[in-house]
């Protein structure tokens, strides 16, 4: 098991709360994880810090106030959920428009790639620059490399 897998785990597995083969399981990794035991045993200390301590009760009215709290949450009135309905639409829509929009715009047949060689290239550079042509589309650094050998030459014999 993977120490993320077992860490998602050990909180259940220091309450008890693990079935016997994923228990075992992360017993068999704690064993081996120093990292994993160090977890279980800040947790384990964390929950005997919590029992330790002594429940209170909640202030009067608590209860009642979050029962009105989450009851209040789960009624959206029926325009609230029809504005969102149709705004979702609208968005979609949308996306569908400028996808299609997109794909009619979009050229087409771009064709061969044509090399593009500056005035004052000599006929050597030129020729180097297309004998590495090829490699430029299997290796795309290739190129950049060729010409910047080609010109340090160029600049030593100079």
């Amino acid at each position: 098991m993977t120490c993320h897998r077992v860490q998602r785990q050990l909180a259940e597995y220091a309450v008890g709360g693990l079935r016997a083969r994923a228990r075992a399981r992360v017993e068999e990794h704690v064993r081996e994880c120093a990292e994993c035991r160090m977890e279980l045993a800040a947790l384990v200390r964390t929950g005997m810090l919590v029992d330790a301590l002594s429940p209170e009760d909640a202030p009067a009215g608590t209860w009642a106030a979050v029962h009105s709290d989450i009851a209040a949450r789960k009624r959206v009135p029926v325009g609230q959920r029809l504005r969102w309905a149709w705004g979702m639409a609208a968005g979609a829509a949308a996306l569908v428009a400028l996808v299609v929009a997109a794909f009619m715009l979009w050229p087409l047949g771009l064709g061969e790639p044509q090399l593009v060689v500056a005035a004052e290239a000599d006929q050597e550079m030129q020729a180097t620059i297309e004998g590495h042509l090829s490699a430029v589309w299997a290796a795309p650094l290739s190129d950049e490399v060729a010409v910047g050998l080609r010109l340090a030459a160029l600049e030593d014999d100079g």
